[in-house]
């Protein structure tokens, strides 16, 4: 079937709907005593994306979130296809250092493919959806960053307005805004027609960095996201898409945006 174009200005648009992707909040692995495992704590004191399911949740009716309940150690819910990619080198030792069994790895997999399954579910409840692909990052990779606004160099960009609104956004609420650094892209899953934005966050702005739990700056930061969430989806801004979206030769509204072949490389090691 062809794919129809929206005759609209995005930086006009309203996404009708919003996907918060959380992949790493969770800090426990499943196979590991992390008090035993030198390695494995250090690990996942510095690169689980602490506190970010509180931080980035919310209550309105087009905007969804999707976690990964397993730790980065267990699986990367953001990397590409290929096993070896995915699956964390920690998470194929035990803390005794033996392989995990194949029922482990494979459960670790269908974790992958689930989290996947609801991103995707989650947007095809709206025309024009939107994946917040949602992190935190150390504060030593970036110490002149508060947020990181990271996109893909392809369909799954959101215009340059609105990447200048969401940056806005933040820097009204005092934060330095980078784009593309110290990461860089968003996930985009196999198949998905809409747009993307990675939003990273400098631990220090919401993060006791000492006890990895809630710190001072968190209501704010919660409050700048939620403002973020509003501007997105502020119904006055969203024109009529059934007037405005070309028909196919079947004569059926189609998608905005051709579907692309792999899923980006995501960023974090």
């Amino acid at each position: 079937m062809p794919y129809a174009s929206v005759n609209v200005e995005t930086s006009q648009v309203a996404y009708t709907n919003l996907v918060i992707a959380i992949p790493h909040a969770v800090g426990t692995p499943h196979d590991f005593d992390w008090t035993v495992d030198k390695e494995v704590a250090a690990f996942r004191d510095r690169f689980t994306d602490w506190e970010t399911d509180k931080l980035f949740s919310a209550k309105m009716d087009n905007v969804a979130i999707v976690s990964c309940p397993m730790s980065r150690i267990d699986i990367d819910a953001e990397r590409l296809e290929d096993e070896n990619d995915r699956i964390c080198n920690f998470s194929r030792l035990s803390v005794t250092k033996q392989p995990l069994m194949p029922s482990r790895i494979n459960r670790r997999l269908a974790e992958w493919f689930r989290y996947r399954a609801e991103l995707m579910l989650a947007t095809a409840k709206g025309e024009l959806p939107l994946i917040l692909d949602c992190h935190s990052f150390p504060c030593d990779l970036a110490p002149d960053v508060d947020i990181c606004i990271g996109f893909n160099e392809d369909a799954s960009k959101p215009s340059p307005e609105i990447i200048h609104e969401v940056t806005n956004i933040f820097q009204k609420s005092g934060y330095s805004v980078a784009h593309n650094r110290p990461f860089a892209n968003a996930i985009a899953p196999f198949g998905y027609c809409g747009h993307s934005l990675m939003i990273e966050v400098n631990k220090r702005c919401y993060l006791d960095a000492d006890e990895l739990r809630i710190g001072a700056g968190f209501a704010s930061l919660r409050s700048t996201i939620e403002s973020m969430y509003m501007t997105l989806c502020q119904a006055d801004r969203r024109p009529d898409y059934k007037q405005t979206k070309e028909q196919d030769d079947d004569g059926d509204l189609t998608m905005t945006k051709k579907p692309r072949g792999t899923t980006r490389n995501y960023k974090h090691q």
